[in-house]
């Protein structure tokens, strides 16, 4: 019996190429939950307010780094046309971060009135870094994807996930500031993305002399549905998502945006890690599946299932023992991150078992769908947090996770449908 699950594990291309991502994903996971109470005891709550609204502000900005155009690289049948739309994408996202530093230049003293924080004004120049490296890291992870280079996601992972903090804990020890925690999140971003390229440029021919301009218009105005829906929807999407540390940072300051960020950083750990790795494998195999079948059902039920499973344990720990755990492991003033865990670990759990699922609006070119559905939620949420200048911290995020948990279970009940040929 034994004997013949291995000889089904080994045969199956899907679970091995999860179980090398998954490995990898828990060493970085641990990883990280080992020195996070290293790095939360150095740095305060402002500190960690200030890096999370910069990430906030250049994770809503960044949506229009490539124009949504990355997903075309592994929805591209032939390895040309795939080559063509990474260029395309590289293209996009250079010009773009160029253009984001113009609009700094010109706009930077109303720019830190709005931000009201003085703390982050000199991090402001970095956003055009940020957005271009975060950009071409998404277009080397998505072609590495594509070509099963499981191997190669998998060093990237653990070698940033030892690095980062390591660089964080020496310079927040020598400054006793944020810089730590900016200069470790640029290196995050910017190293990976040069081990990625060099990684894959040794098998793959990917200079611009493999692209064609005619080519890449071609595909740009084929795929225009992804500027025109996904863009907006993905833009609506990042922009509610991110409401909570806009809203807090105006009405309540940096040290409630800091204790909110780790609440939602261990709860997104599951998301980031083993939900992200599920997620690499799900969207190759489905889109393989569906454009082979006209159906990835299988794979879809399957996915959901295991997800459903992982998301049952941490959930129950954060439910019985989330304050306790957090002022154990961070410090007692981080006490309160643990009340904010309990109100939104419902949310959380959602997000990890049906974002990966999530991904059959791009395979079955639903992106209109997905728009029309996050501006209802945008529109939902905008009412909720103009209203919530009158509630309290916990009742804001109790409502924050109402709606969104809601959102994300008619997600799955779309995603569900999606998954059919022309259904």
């Amino acid at each position: 019996m034994l004997k013949r699950l291995i000889t089904r594990y080994k045969n199956s291309e899907f679970l091995v190429n999860i179980t090398k991502l998954g490995s990898a994903t828990t060493i970085a996971q641990f990883i990280s939950v080992g020195t996070a109470p290293i790095l939360y005891r150095i740095y305060d709550k402002s500190h960690y307010g200030t890096l999370g609204l910069y990430m906030a502000i250049t994770g809503v900005i960044g949506v229009f780094s490539t124009l949504q155009y990355v997903q075309t690289i592994l929805l591209e049948k032939e390895d040309e046309d795939a080559i063509n739309a990474m260029w395309l994408n590289r293209t996009i996202n250079t010009g773009f971060a160029l253009l984001t530093l113009v609009v700094i230049l010109i706009l930077f003293p109303f720019i830190i009135d709005w931000v009201n924080n003085p703390s982050l004004n000199k991090w402001l120049w970095f956003v055009p870094v940020s957005i271009f490296f975060a950009g071409q890291n998404q277009i080397f992870r998505v072609w590495a994807n594509r070509k099963k280079e499981y191997n190669l996601l998998t060093f990237n992972m653990v070698f940033m996930a030892i690095l980062t903090p390591l660089i964080s804990i020496g310079l927040g020890y020598a400054l006793q500031n944020e810089t730590g925690l900016f200069i470790g999140l640029i290196v995050g971003q910017s190293l990976p993305t040069l081990i990625l390229f060099l990684g894959l440029r040794k098998k793959y021919e990917l200079g611009f002399g493999a692209a064609s301009f005619q080519k890449m218009k071609n595909l740009a105005i084929a795929n225009k549905q992804f500027p025109i829906y996904s863009l907006p929807s993905e833009f609506v999407n990042r922009f509610t998502n991110q409401l909570p540390v806009f809203m807090l940072n105006s009405f309540v300051g940096p040290a409630a945006v800091g204790v909110y960020n780790l609440a939602i950083r261990m709860l997104g750990l599951p998301i980031q890690f083993i939900g992200g790795a599920i997620s690499t494998v799900f969207q190759q195999r489905a889109t393989e599946d569906y454009n082979n079948t006209g159906s990835c059902r299988p794979i879809f039920l399957k996915t959901l299932k295991t997800l459903s499973l992982i998301a049952v344990v941490p959930t129950l720990v954060v439910l019985l023992f989330g304050p306790d755990m957090f002022a154990l492991v961070f410090g007692e003033k981080w006490r309160e991150a643990g009340i904010y865990a309990q109100i939104l670990i419902f949310l959380h759990s959602l997000k990890l078992i049906i974002s990966p699922l999530s991904y059959i609006f791009f395979i079955a070119r639903k992106q209109k769908v997905e728009l029309y559905f996050a501006v209802f939620l945008a529109c939902s949420s905008l009412i909720l947090y103009l209203y919530s200048r009158n509630l309290g911290v916990y009742q804001i995020l109790f409502f924050h996770t109402l709606i969104f948990s809601l959102s994300y279970l008619f997600t799955l009940y779309l995603s569900y449908s999606y998954a059919n040929y022309k259904l």
